[in-house]
């Protein structure tokens, strides 16, 4: 069967509070303690397989399991699984016959212990509306591999009769049973089994980069953003955690990448996605807008504002201009940390998942196929790019900006498409672009330091030196611009993969001068 569920952090102090819910009263709890033993091979063969086998004891049941597939995008999960109850504590590798490991005695005979799981969980068993119901399990343990441990504390939501997409109706029945604006539960994009494995290969927690969607040539356009959409918004919440910590800017880096690509897909998908993702992209504005002076007071306080200030070498200027610009830093990080622990933005996680799972309608008979799409898309937004640069030393200031947003949704575009281009075809187009983003970033940072310097007030002199250091950096972005947008030029005809193209599909974008 497919497991469908959505997953919640819950902070401890929260779980007496959570039992007594009105969504959860009038149904009987059971509480049950379960311990759960993870197998792999030494090198973790399963894991890269994308799977994940179990002992569970739960009371006095011993259940086998094993679940394959990707998990975790929007705190929606999705995984094949197959369960088989044992007598005892032992596996029994026959019953695997059937399932995403059969065939594979020699790996089976290799399996060790990786980790356990140990927790206290209590399960309520909800009918949302009739015939469908849910059940909500509330979850607090550990995951241990020797004497490393991380604790668990989360709820679970899943559909076990009707329609599986109540479980959403069911979480905003929760979050309504909230007073206030911030939420108490989470979305979690991590399972016990993640945090397993990063136990049990000493895998330090840090910022997540994009992964690429599982795109193929017979996708409809529609299904295809809705996986370019999930893996961006998987990688939003895998930095999730860290941009609340406030440990490590590198996270607001990922998740304002993240956004970026999400409202991308739904930018370029526009007009096969519809009139809700047209919402959630206009919704998902609003963070976005809180994420950027963040990153940009980020970026500033600890990399612009230091090489000035060395420059210059007043230590009493330098001394001022850093308490000024940490109190700027310090209250646009509060203000994003705000939203993100707010209702608001938990219900809008919420409905992206929510969008993400829904099956897609089917597209119409002689409908553009996805790699004509591909094609025309990135044909239409590298000929736009090539000819606002070659005319880069007549753009305005405004014109400059739009030029760099150009290029950076060219980017974006490419990225997300690039499973249905050739592989080093899409490498070199990458990175001609990331050279060309490079230098147009470049003069963007110059100009955005610029602004935010005269927003701490700077002494006069300091104020007349960075301006020269920010025009001499703006005037060294130009001719890179120029340099790249040639090499852009130059770059070979990208092409379909083979599997993906037909004769008049295959087609190089690179329009002839």
């Amino acid at each position: 069967m497919a497991e469908v569920e959505l997953k919640f952090d819950l902070a401890p102090k929260a779980h007496a509070a959570f039992r007594r819910l009105p969504p959860l009263a009038g149904t009987r709890a059971r509480t049950v303690r379960i311990v759960s033993t993870y197998f792999d091979t030494p090198d973790f063969e399963l894991r890269r397989r994308e799977m994940a086998l179990r002992l569970r004891r739960a009371g006095r049941r011993w259940i086998q399991t094993l679940k394959a597939g990707r998990s975790g995008a929007g705190g929606l999960h999705s995984r094949k699984e197959w369960e088989a109850e044992r007598p005892g504590p032992t596996l029994d590798l026959a019953a695997l016959a059937g399932t995403a490991l059969e065939g594979s005695g020699e790996l089976g005979a290799r399996l060790v212990e990786a980790f356990t799981v140990g927790m206290r969980r209590t399960t309520w068993t909800v009918e949302v509306s009739p015939g469908n119901r849910v059940e909500v399990a509330l979850d607090r343990g550990e995951v241990r591999h020797g004497e490393a441990a991380e604790p668990i504390s989360e709820v679970e939501i899943e559909s076990v009769a009707g329609d599986p997409l109540a479980v959403f109706e069911f979480a905003e029945r929760l979050m309504r049973a909230y007073p206030g604006e911030a939420a108490v539960l989470v979305p979690s994009a991590i399972t016990k089994a993640q945090r397993g494995y990063r136990l049990a290969r000493a895998e330090p927690a840090g910022p997540v980069r994009a992964a690429p969607a599982e795109l193929d040539g017979t996708m409809a356009p529609a299904l295809a953003a809705r996986a370019i959409a999930a893996a961006a918004l998987e990688q939003l919440l895998a930095n999730q955690p860290g941009v609340l910590a406030g440990t490590d800017p590198e996270y607001l880096h990922q998740f304002r990448v993240a956004l970026r690509r999400m409202r991308s897909c739904m930018g370029v998908f526009r007009a096969a996605l519809g009139s809700e993702a047209a919402g959630l992209r206009s919704e998902l504005r609003w963070i976005g807008q809180l994420a950027g002076p963040a990153r940009d007071w980020d970026v500033f306080a600890t990399a612009t504002l230091p090489v000035l200030l060395r420059a210059y070498g007043d230590a009493r200027v330098a001394r001022s201009m850093r308490m000024r610009a940490s109190i700027r830093r310090r209250a646009a990080n509060g203000a994003l940390r705000t939203a993100l622990a707010s209702t608001r933005w938990t219900r809008l996680q919420l409905a992206v998942a929510h969008w993400l799972a829904k099956p897609a309608s089917a597209p119409d008979e002689g409908a553009e196929s996805l790699p004509q799409f591909a094609l025309r898309i990135v044909r239409k937004r590298y000929k736009r790019l090539l000819a606002d640069a070659r005319r880069l030393s007549a753009l305005t200031p405004g014109e400059r900006h739009a030029l760099r947003l150009d290029a950076k949704k060219l980017r974006y575009a490419l990225d997300g498409l690039a499973p249905i281009f050739r592989r080093k075809g899409v490498a070199r187009w990458l990175d001609a672009l990331s050279e060309l983003q490079d230098d147009l970033g470049g003069a963007n940072d110059a100009a955005v330091a610029a602004r935010l310097l005269t927003e701490i007030s700077p002494p006069a002199g300091f104020a007349q030196f960075s301006r020269g250091w920010f025009a001499a950096q703006e005037h060294a972005s130009a001719a890179g611009v120029e340099r790249h947008a040639r090499g852009l030029e130059a770059v070979p005809k990208l092409k379909l993969r083979a599997e993906a193209r037909t004769s008049q599909e295959d087609a190089a974008l690179r329009p002839r001068p």
